[in-house]
């Protein structure tokens, strides 16, 4: 117990020790996510940016309107690797950074929100956060949308501390920001709100809608809807896209514990099994039981606070839940949700801290240290798993089946690829030696997505016989639970295939066959 009080009061005595602490997390953070940033195969998301990133800012804004996203997130990644280069290492650890300032921004709204050590519990399980590692190894524009919206969180802070109009024009820029980058930042923005009127005290029907829009509120919220007035016909265009059909699976009762398993272990709940079971519902019970504490044993601006972090927390995923009912087409998945991912670690951090304020010291740390071990184990998860597609049960081998047609072809000898989909994640393993293409007549360009590949002849075939009097033999790249990819045309002949095992899924989808295709 002289321990406790002894480690206490030093920590209160050197307040540069969160710095110190701070720059500790920050390291081990980047330490785990670049250890792993090469390791898996480009996927198609990932390989759609690296592809779109080659064009010019207005070319990119033109694909991308015609696909699901906004532009910024391309327009910041064709800089960035204009800078950095076109590696697997260089695409991905873009979003490291942004991981990296979505963890530093949250450290210091947690620490002035409710102390130091909620900041320092709250630092420790988004460093160990297995959904933010995963996502920060992606080239994709998640931790970036986490970056904004914890920055646009803390400067909403100030802007209502404040009230002053500099904080809320910077707050108005950054959810237009928000915007740019990914549209489900929006269900932040709504949480935001959902907070503002919490807050207002109870009144007249009358008196709380004029306090819901306060000018302040209305003009930040009417200079982001400004800034965002060019993009807003793209956003009717792509959002009619998206209900037409899209491949997200429907929301159920599992939804909510699938969540939770995958923030805890990044897995779903129906592998968590065991010890592993019995300890997260102990988890799961035990932030229950604590919360209602929580609330009621902070002091009135902590309240506030709380209520804000619940609202991102738990708001988020409940707008989402709720936009993915029928008849809408579904759009819940863990990766639109990363800025309440990091509100989630807040959460727990702050729970777990004020919640259990009159438990013995050595008592309180346990459930820390616990969830800590829950993810270290889904941090094993990520990288067995990489960039396993949950959804369709597939495992993205493109790099691994393209190296070993390397090892086993003389160089010179193309690689055609059987899909668009396929091409997208394949030409960017293309080199001069093994050039990677697609065939122009096999495709049907009915998705946005597929406009970069129509409207340019960037590795096209346009004309399949001059290419096969070109190149007599040629490899076949597809995914196929058959023995071969099957020819595009009947005349080729199979020379040889070669295929990976999936230690995932114990089976060899991804796979080329050699096919001679002009000469003897």
């Amino acid at each position: 117990m002289k321990k406790f009080a002894m480690a206490k009061t030093f920590i209160r005595r050197y307040h540069w020790l969160d710095g110190v602490v701070l720059g500790l997390g920050l390291v081990v953070f980047g330490v785990i996510t670049i250890a792993h940033v090469s390791s898996a195969s480009i996927w198609f998301d990932e390989a759609f940016s690296a592809y779109i990133s080659q064009f010019s800012f207005v070319e990119i804004a033109q694909f991308t309107a015609a696909d699901v996203h906004p532009p910024v997130y391309y327009w910041l990644l064709k800089l960035w690797t204009e800078l950095f280069g076109t590696t697997e290492a260089a695409f991905r650890s873009m979003s490291i950074v942004f991981g990296g300032i979505a963890i530093l921004v949250a450290f210091f709204l947690s620490r002035q929100f409710f102390g130091r050590k909620v900041a320092w519990v709250s630092l420790l399980f988004l460093v160990l956060s297995p959904l933010l590692i995963r996502y920060s190894d992606e080239a994709r524009m998640y931790t970036l949308a986490a970056a904004i919206v914890l920055t646009a969180t803390w400067v909403l802070s100030k802007a209502v501390a404040s009230k002053k109009w500099s904080w809320w024009v910077t707050y108005g820029v950054l959810v237009s920001l928000g915007m740019w980058t990914h549209y489900f930042t929006a269900v932040i923005w709504i949480a935001h709100w959902v907070w503002h009127g919490m807050g207002i005290p109870r009144k007249s029907a009358k008196q709380w809608l004029k306090a819901f829009f306060a000018p302040p509120w209305v003009v930040a919220y009417g200079l982001a809807i400004a800034l965002y007035l060019p993009w807003i016909p793209s956003l009717f265009a792509q959002t009619k896209s998206v209900q037409s059909g899209f491949w997200i699976g429907p929301v159920g009762p599992d939804t909510v514990t699938n969540y939770l398993t995958n923030f805890f272990y990044y897995l779903e709940h129906g592998q968590v099994t065991g010890w592993w079971a019995l300890i997260f519902l102990a988890i799961v019970i035990l932030t229950v039981v604590l919360t209602p504490r929580t609330y009621k044993a902070l002091k009135k601006p902590e309240k506030t606070a709380y209520l804000l972090i619940i609202a991102m927390a738990w708001g988020g995923p409940l707008v989402l839940f709720l936009l993915s009912l029928p008849p809408l087409s579904s759009v819940f998945v863990e990766r639109y949700l990363v800025p309440s991912i990091v509100a989630l670690s807040i959460f727990f951090a702050v729970t777990l801290v004020v919640g259990t304020r009159k438990w013995r010291s050595y008592v309180r740390v346990l459930p820390i240290v616990v969830i800590a071990g829950m993810m270290l184990f889904g941090i094993t998860n990520v990288y067995t798993y990489g960039n396993f597609n949950k959804n369709s049960n597939t495992h993205i081998l493109t790099k691994e089946v393209i190296q070993e047609i390397q090892a086993t072809s003389p160089k010179g000898t193309p690689i055609v690829a059987n899909s668009p989909w396929v091409f997208y994640e394949a030409v960017f393993y293309s080199t001069p030696d093994y050039p990677v293409y697609f065939i122009d007549e096999a495709t049907e360009y009915t998705y946005g997505s597929l406009n970069m590949l129509r409207d340019r002849d960037l590795h096209k075939i346009t004309n399949l016989e001059e290419f096969e009097e070109q190149h007599s033999v040629i490899w076949y790249l597809g995914g196929t639970s058959d023995a071969d990819v099957a020819p595009y045309r009947d005349d080729w002949r199979k020379i040889q295939t070669v295929s990976v095992y999936d230690k995932l899924t114990k089976k060899e989808v991804y796979k080329a066959t050699e096919y001679q295709v002009s000469g003897e």
